[in-house]
């Protein structure tokens, strides 16, 4: 049977899970927090996890740094991850790709670093800074010239084509635990572009950010890439305590939510613009500072959730 203490992190997990997507949704009853089918089910997987030592990668993505989120060492750490059973012998370990650190102690076992993941890494951290200056480059070209001479419309669409194009590599290789979660950023950075795509070819003006400044409620198109951006900032913040991931989770459904709703002046909308793409910059460089674990997560328990998927397809069958 799992531990007592493994089944106190798998409700704490499964409770982080439950709370995000009631914070993305916006309601107040959609979900309890009591830990899904997928952690009670955990139990009677235990003694086959010594038979999944090497991780599938579509199967889960996870992610955190800090003892909490990974249970990892705090330390730099070179490389990507390759997870092996705390048994394996030094042979085993030698199979794995340019394995350059570890072992790193998991919550069902230990792990190792190598390059394969570290580039993985490195592609979602160097997706986050061409974000930020997307976002960046499109705020200095819109407060700049001011409502006398404003930018013209295909130049604030490109940053918006660069902002949506780098936001979805990093929504597609960031590190969540719960593959569900993981999977809804996708659908709601895809309903962002579907919604984007309409503006585009439907407007009267064929433009996306102006028709939008001038128009908020096309918000409702394509606003839904700012959700999944709010929810990459909870993540971020929930297992860092950053303070700039908790300052971007606040600005972005305030400046997004108050331009659509008309209850926030130019004026302010402007400073917190500037405001938001500059902490968004420091937020995206800053990443760099963090060991490569940090962004990767515990390995050991994307190997419990393969077990599993493991036993419900041999049940199923």
């Amino acid at each position: 049977n799992v531990p007592h203490t493994q089944n106190d992190f798998l409700n704490k997990m499964a409770a982080a899970a439950n709370l995000l997507l009631l914070l993305l949704v916006g309601s107040s009853s959609a979900f309890t927090l009591t830990p899904s089918p997928l952690f009670t089910r955990l139990s009677t997987l235990r003694p086959t996890l010594g038979q999944h030592r090497s991780l599938n990668p579509s199967l889960a993505r996870g992610g955190s740094t800090a003892r909490a989120c990974s249970g990892a060492p705090l330390g730099p750490v070179l490389g990507g991850v390759r997870m092996v059973s705390a048994g394996a012998s030094e042979g085993e370990r030698g199979e794995s790709t340019s394995i350059v650190e570890g072992p790193l102690q998991g919550q069902f076992g230990t792990w190792f670093v190598d390059q394969h993941d570290a580039a993985e890494v490195l592609t979602y951290r160097g997706a986050l800074v061409a974000s930020a200056l997307s976002v960046s480059l499109g705020v200095f070209l819109g407060v700049s010239g001011g409502e006398a001479s404003p930018p013209p419309a295909w130049a604030l669409d490109l940053c918006a084509v660069g902002f949506f194009a780098s936001f979805g590599v990093s929504i597609a290789t960031i590190h969540i635990y719960m593959k569900p979660m993981h999977d809804f950023l996708k659908v709601l950075w895809g309903a962002g572009v579907a919604g984007s795509l309409g503006v585009l070819a439907l407007g009267e003006s064929h433009s996306l950010i102006m028709a939008t400044y001038e128009q908020p409620a096309l918000l409702l198109a394509w606003g839904w890439v700012f959700v999944a951006l709010t929810g990459l900032f909870f993540k971020e913040f929930a297992c860092f305590q950053r303070w700039e991931a908790s300052a971007l989770f606040a600005l972005t459904p305030l400046l997004t939510g108050g331009h659509f709703l008309g209850v926030i002046g130019g004026d302010v909308q402007q400073g917190m613009a500037i405001a938001l793409s500059a902490v968004f910059t420091f937020f995206a460089a800053r990443k760099f500072t963090q060991p490569y674990y940090a962004d990767i997560g515990d390995k050991t328990i994307f190997n419990l959730f393969a077990a599993q998927k493991a036993q419900m397809d041999k049940d199923a069958a």
